[in-house]
């Protein structure tokens, strides 16, 4: 359930992104360069500085287990709620490098 940064979007609809996985694998937030931020399965799908250059910005990989992807985490409004400003502070321009840094 990918989230297009161009249109009008909600921290609604970021919960719904978070919630879309199960917590049971490393995940990482990305947007590509066409402006849409996923979940990244980063457990099958490890990947290294060539691909991360493609990225407009990705955020930390986030382990299995940790509670910041699944049902539980979207419905933290303090965690989704960074995330958001995070996101709105680097798309469309990046506030400094690919890799957005969140003090959760």
């Amino acid at each position: 359930m990918p989230l297009d940064l161009k249109t009008e979007w909600t921290d609604a609809d970021l919960a719904k992104l978070i919630a879309s996985v199960v917590d049971d694998r490393d995940w990482r937030l990305e947007v590509n360069t066409s402006g849409v931020a996923d979940l990244a399965d980063k457990t099958a799908n490890p990947t290294g500085a060539d691909y991360d250059d493609m990225l407009h910005c990705y955020f930390e990989t986030w382990m299995a287990g940790t509670d910041f992807v699944g049902p539980s985490a979207a419905g933290d409004k303090t965690l989704v709620g960074k995330l958001a400003t995070a996101l709105r502070a680097n798309y469309p321009s990046l506030k400094a490098d690919k890799f957005v840094y969140v003090d959760l």
